[in-house]
């Protein structure tokens, strides 16, 4: 019976039981390591064939091993060769080369300071006022002689003065006291140290005043007087007095423009053993800088007619690392004056005459008033000594005072010419213009032309022109040989001359420093 019968049973398989975990299988440590040098090789495969460094695509991709070693030793040598040359542009630039530069150009000028001094720094006339010593040095006639001093007898022996110079041999330098002095070079000396140690206002009052020197004036076409300039005091020369040219332009050139002046020199007052000469001393310079008539500047002679024709020529100097300019206004405020060169040194003496001599040397600036002026031979041979010396060391290379060349200048290079000027007819009308400003001169009492006053009328007066040859300049600038641009090209050149490289390819070299820096501190990222 159907009923009673029974299949046989049918095999299924088990269902797997996926809430049981799947054992995992960790890879050992040579897998990893093996894992790692892959990748590690694969970058340096990507970077060998892909960077923009001339040669190393070669090395990684030749063929044969003798192209590889052919590559490897160009591309080493080329290296070389462009370090070598980087090593010259570095140490180049690192010097801080400098060219100069020469441009000409055409404008209105600006008009320099002009500085006179009448070659004759004491008035006979006012000669009683200076101090006996002086007056006896000087050797005054006795009518000139203040009362006190004409009583006294001169002892003064210019022979026993002496010298303090330094004297160079095979075995060295050494200082010498030195005699037998030139007696007038003796008096020169004396009168100077004596006259500087007068008070100021007593050093003006003898001097010659540009009110009765200055007989005509014009400027650029206008007329002028003694207003228009500034009164200095001279260590050497006395008054002297400075044109106020400040602002001042120049729009013409030639002797009819410009400054003009006729100037009396008041040769009547020249003191006989003091005079060796009749002229003005002249000094053109920048406006505002500080005037060293006595060792700056030219003489225009007595009985002529001098002029003067001047270039001008500025000259701008690069300070700092390209070399050594100053432009102090330490300076400018401490001695009230714009630094040039030859301030810086003439005060830096005087510091150091003052530091070693415990006295000072006079001047107009009145520098350290509270200090004493040097007033006797032992002094003033202290001061030769220092003056010496600092010469010495400065031509040895020892640069005491660090005065350096200014970064700005302006110098006006000049050419004389001359005539005799004026001619006898003209001396009177000359010498009756200076009556109408000075009723008192001497020259009021002159009729006629005689062997005792000939030399003195023809050589007291003389006309000055001062003027711009013409309106062109020349402008000096130093400016960097080797600058940043040129370096930065250079660089570039090399590179890619000897390796074809660039900016971007040492972008490369640090893409090889992160990847090692994730090597090192990014395990993970392996």
């Amino acid at each position: 019976m159907d009923m009673f019968r029974t299949d046989p049973p049918q095999y299924r398989e088990p269902k797997p039981d996926y809430h049981l975990p799947t054992p995992k299988v960790l890879p050992s440590d040579n897998d990893e390591k093996e894992k790692s040098r892959g990748k590690c090789i694969t970058f340096f495969t990507y970077f060998a064939e892909t960077t923009s460094f001339m040669g190393i695509p070669k090395i990684w991709a030749s063929p044969r091993l003798v192209f590889k070693i052919m590559w490897t030793l160009f591309f080493l040598g080329a290296t070389t060769v462009m370090i070598i040359q980087l090593v010259e542009l570095f140490t180049t630039f690192n010097k801080y080369p400098i060219k100069t530069s020469v441009k000409l150009g055409f404008t209105a000028l600006p008009f320099p300071a002009v500085t006179i001094c009448n070659m004759n720094p004491i008035k006979l006339s006012q000669a009683k006022w200076l101090s006996c010593e002086l007056q006896k040095t000087l050797q005054l006639p006795t009518e000139h002689q203040s009362e006190e001093c004409a009583n006294i007898t001169d002892t003064l022996n210019l022979n026993e003065f002496t010298e303090t110079e330094y004297l160079c041999d095979e075995s060295g330098c050494y200082e010498e006291e030195v005699g037998g002095l030139d007696t007038f070079y003796v008096r020169r000396e004396l009168i100077a140290h004596y006259l500087a140690a007068e008070e100021i206002e007593v050093r003006k009052a003898v001097g010659h005043d540009l009110e009765t020197m200055l007989l005509e004036c014009s400027l650029n076409g206008r007329s002028c007087d003694a207003s228009n300039f500034t009164e200095f005091l001279s260590n050497d020369l006395g008054n002297c007095f400075t044109l106020k040219s400040k602002g001042l332009q120049s729009t013409k050139s030639g002797p009819e423009s410009g400054l003009s002046m006729v100037i009396n020199l008041e040769s009547e007052e020249f003191i006989d053993t003091f005079k060796t000469g009749y002229g003005l001393r002249v000094v053109i310079h920048d406006n505002g800088t500080r005037p060293f008539p006595g060792s700056e500047g030219f003489t225009v002679s007595a009985n002529s007619e001098t002029s003067i024709a001047m270039k001008l020529v500025t000259i701008q100097r690069l300070g700092g690392k390209y070399g050594k300019c100053n432009d102090s206004q330490i300076f400018k405020t401490k001695f009230g004056v714009p630094y040039t060169e030859r301030a810086c040194r003439e005060f830096c003496q005087r510091n150091l005459v003052i530091d070693v001599c415990k006295c000072r040397p006079e001047d107009e600036s009145q520098l350290n008033s509270s200090v004493k002026i040097c007033n006797n031979n032992k002094e003033w041979n202290c001061q030769d000594r220092v003056h010496n010396k600092y010469v010495l060391d400065s031509g040895k290379g020892v640069n005491l005072c660090n005065c350096g060349t200014p970064c700005v200048e302006k110098v006006y290079q000049t050419s004389l010419s001359s005539r005799h000027w004026p001619v006898l007819k003209h001396i009177r009308e000359l010498e009756q213009q200076a009556c109408r400003i000075q009723p008192g001169s001497p020259k009021c009492s002159y009729n006629n032309y005689d062997f005792d006053n000939i030399d003195i009328r023809t050589a007291s007066f003389l006309k000055l022109k001062v003027y711009f040859e013409s309106l062109n300049f020349e402008s000096i600038k130093e400016e960097p040989f080797y600058d940043t641009e040129r370096f930065l090209s250079d660089i570039g050149g090399t590179m890619g001359l000897w390796i074809g490289a660039s900016v971007l390819s040492l972008a490369e070299f640090l893409e090889i420093l992160f990847e090692l820096i994730f090597w090192c501190f990014c395990p993970r990222s392996k």
